[in-house]
């Protein structure tokens, strides 16, 4: 899975679902980081109180 970290909002989102709803389009470019590496994802939610995007997580739409 690839992940779109976004550095402005401290928000993690699911590459493949991210979109409109996520607000992604308002952060830089260069406020934004990609990565496969999920250890990285989770080091961040649990060191730096990155928080998942609610759509692009949303189990009811995508389930894990």
């Amino acid at each position: 899975m690839k992940y779109l970290i976004d550095h402005t909002t401290s928000q993690i989102h699911r590459t493949p679902y991210a979109g409109y709803a996520c607000g992604l389009n308002t952060t830089p470019l260069e406020k934004r980081e990609g990565t496969h590496d999920e250890n990285y994802v989770n080091k961040l939610v649990e060191e730096k109180k990155y928080k998942k995007c609610r759509h692009c997580y949303d189990e009811k739409l995508y389930p894990l």
